[in-house]
């Protein structure tokens, strides 16, 4: 039996990575380590030990970017989890 090709539905392509990284939540005080495995503009596969206590929204430290980004978890297995970036777009101009 030929396994089923796996059909990509992001916008934009993750770029592999294996960079460790932080979450942040609970006003800074609560952080769970873990490694980007891919990324892009818009999110982000990464894995831990365990999900169990991965927050469904709150901060990702990405240190080869310098960048804080604010995420929501899109999915999640035992030991990765998929986000979603959520950082709000600036107003353009003439728009409230």
């Amino acid at each position: 039996m030929t396994p089923t090709p796996k059909i990509e539905r992001r916008k934009v392509p993750r770029q592999a990575a294996k960079v460790e990284t932080t979450l942040v939540h609970e006003d800074g005080i609560v952080r769970k380590t873990g490694t980007i495995r891919n990324i892009s503009p818009e999110g982000a596969k990464l894995s831990f030990a365990s999900t169990e206590d991965i927050p469904d929204a709150a901060y990702i430290l990405i240190p080869d970017r310098h960048q804080i980004e604010p995420y929501r978890v899109v999915w999640r297995s035992e030991d990765e989890v998929g986000l979603a970036f959520t950082a709000i777009e600036p107003a353009k101009p003439g728009k409230s």
